[in-house]
């Protein structure tokens, strides 16, 4: 019996379905878009703030920042996913436009880190900033 459970619990990772109780769960649905920041770039949780604190250093230590970027890019691609969402605030066109340019520079922001380019990746973590501002000052 537990061989089929994970048979089929392979197969549908595989898949990218994923059974939840009662419910079925595409591995391309992000979780709820307040569950995403609250979970990543809040409080003690807060990646971005962390990878900052890692980046303006003055020796980063790679394999943490490493580490914490998995996370951040996570992260980055479900806000991403969001673009397609309804706001709760503020115009679809801006969301759209911002959680879309969150995710395109996380994306860069975890190329310069696996080139361990300091200087690009304090440059990207600089923009990236300015888009979370931006975003909140439009649609929180």
């Amino acid at each position: 019996m537990l061989r089929s459970v994970a048979l089929v619990a392979f197969l549908g990772a595989q898949a990218g379905v994923f059974l939840v109780g009662p419910a079925v769960l595409r591995a391309e649905d992000p979780p709820p878009f307040l569950k995403i920041m609250e979970d990543n770039f809040s409080g003690k949780k807060n990646v971005h703030k962390a990878v900052k604190r890692q980046i303006d250093g003055e020796s980063p230590d790679w394999g943490e920042v490493d580490k914490l970027m998995k996370q951040y890019a996570a992260a980055a691609r479900f806000v991403g996913a969001h673009a397609k969402t309804k706001p709760e605030k503020g115009d679809d066109k801006s969301w759209a436009k911002m959680t879309a340019q969150f995710a395109g520079q996380a994306k860069e922001l975890e190329g310069a880190i696996a080139k361990k380019d300091k200087e690009t990746a304090k440059a990207t973590l600089e923009k990236l900033n300015e888009t979370c501002e931006a975003c909140h000052e439009a649609h929180r």
